[in-house]
């Protein structure tokens, strides 16, 4: 099992490096295999083909940038308006370092309706729900200790949020100017949220 694991792994981190360096058209199933020290025949015991490969290393994209994010709720989990500025400015710094999911960000792919922005939006599924419900979460925090009316309804909040944050996301990521973004943006973030939890 622990061997079935590694095998999986080292096929998902060619992939990753594979889909980084030279996108998801011009990654075969042959070069992740070659650069993975393995056969095809096993990469297909493992994976239907190269999108259920793409599936995979975007899963795990989005795993690691919740993690960072449990960490930064975790860290500040006595504090809630330090821990809602530390998610905000930490989740994209965490979502640039998901650089398959950048390199889609920065792809033709990002308009319409095909079957690489589909294996994008199933694998964000379980990150976007997770974040919705902390959303709300900080929402019902923000009812609890005064800082925020009744007029403010957690399901509304959470879903303005999250929707605000992917259409920041798509000006992040195309701006070609990352260090000027993110700088303007924690700025953005420490006013907004400093201004309306005064805790």
């Amino acid at each position: 099992m622990k061997d079935s694991v590694k095998v999986r792994d080292s096929i998902v981190d060619s992939a990753s490096w594979l889909f980084d360096r030279f996108g998801y058209e011009k990654t075969s199933v042959d070069e992740i295999a070659r650069r993975a020290h393995r056969a095809k025949t096993s990469v297909y015991y493992y994976f239907d083909g190269k999108l259920a490969i793409f599936r995979a290393v975007l899963q795990r994209e989005f795993a690691l940038v919740r993690q960072g994010l449990e960490d930064v709720r975790m860290k500040y989990s006595e504090d809630i308006k330090s821990q809602l500025i530390g998610y905000l400015t930490t989740r994209m710094s965490l979502l640039h370092s998901a650089k398959v999911y950048i390199q889609y960000m920065n792809s033709p792919y990002i308009y319409g309706e095909n079957e690489i922005s589909r294996v994008v939006n199933a694998s964000r599924e379980d990150f976007d729900r997770w974040e919705t419900e902390y959303f709300r979460h900080i929402c019902c925090e923000g009812h609890r200790i005064g800082t925020l009316t009744d007029a403010v309804e957690p399901d509304a909040f959470a879903k303005l949020l999250a929707i605000l944050l992917k259409g920041i996301e798509i000006q992040f990521f195309h701006s070609g100017d990352y260090d000027s973004m993110k700088t303007t943006y924690e700025t953005m973030v420490e006013l907004l949220v400093s201004k309306n939890l005064n805790i």
